[in-house]
């Protein structure tokens, strides 16, 4: 019987996180031993109950803060001393931010970008070395459709998973050279505790007709995202799962194909962004040219 994967998540104490490390840890065939990490442990209740049955032998929970150095480091050189490798990363830690660009403190933008992006690429350079020596591993990262599609109001959310998608695309030809595979996952809109995670900056000062467009913004965003566009968090865990038993995975997993399909077709048919443009502002504000 073949010795089990060694698989290191990121951002395990809600939603994809969480459910991924569940899923894998809990595999009939046993064919995942699973190092599930956060970077607070007093957040582990939710983990420590929904995969009680495998916690100590294939699921072990370890604290890991994905915007800091020596912290991931750590982590990952204290797994590989223990297991002699890893096989598969996934990065799924992340945060999110909306409101007027203008009105958000640097310092809160670069911490997001910290843990989105700096965060993600962290943690493949410190898993990069041994899988390269051993040709072989898989890379997940868990982005968002917003690393497709630009949103109104989401401008640093949306720029930090634009860079994590131009990381994992230019990596990704060089790494089919060490047989090591790595693949982005795109969702829409997931039901997870990640919208306790979003900081909603104080726009107040902002000008009137900003404030005005970012309500129509909202406004339609609640009208859109119903609960047939919505996905279960477990349908992006069992994705992650299939791409880390696929001999060959894709490169990008766009998740839902309700969501937001008439601006994707637009920005795929035409490359100077115009079209792209025009149906943003339509749906978004209301606006018909």
């Amino acid at each position: 019987m073949a010795s089990p994967r060694v698989v290191l998540i990121s951002g395990c104490s809600t939603g994809i996180g969480l459910e991924t490390a569940v899923l894998l840890a809990k595999d009939p065939e046993k064919r995942f031993k699973v190092y599930a990490t956060m970077r607070n442990l007093d957040k582990k209740t939710a983990l420590e109950s929904e995969g009680k049955d495998a916690l100590g032998d294939t699921l072990f929970i370890k604290a890991m803060d994905v915007s800091s150095d020596e912290s991931v480091k750590s982590a990952v050189e204290e797994i590989i001393a223990q297991e002699g490798k890893i096989d598969d990363l996934v990065n799924n830690a992340g945060v999110g931010c909306v409101g007027v660009l203008e009105c958000m403190p640097m310092d809160q933008v670069k911490q997001l970008f910290e843990v989105n992006f700096f965060g993600a690429l962290r943690l493949i350079q410190a898993v990069l070395p041994s899988m390269k020596a051993r040709e072989s591993g898989y890379i997940v990262n868990v982005s968002s459709m917003a690393g497709e599609l630009g949103g109104p109001f989401n401008d640093i959310y949306c720029a930090s998973k634009f860079a994590l998608g131009g990381l994992t695309e230019s990596l990704a030809p060089v790494l089919r050279q060490f047989k090591i595979n790595i693949s982005l996952v795109e969702p829409g809109p997931v039901g997870t505790a990640f919208v306790g995670n979003i900081n909603n900056f104080d726009s107040s000062t902002a000008d009137q007709k900003t404030l005005q467009l970012m309500k129509n913004w909202f406004d339609y965003i609640k009208e859109a995202l119903g609960p047939s566009i919505i996905q279960k968090v477990e349908e992006i865990a069992q994705c992650i799962k299939e791409i880390l038993l696929s001999e060959k995975p894709h490169y990008r997993y766009l998740t839902n194909d309700k969501c937001f399909v008439e601006q994707i077709n637009a920005k795929l048919v035409d490359f100077s962004g115009d079209r792209l443009l025009e149906v943003m502002e339509k749906y978004c504000f209301g606006q018909n040219k």
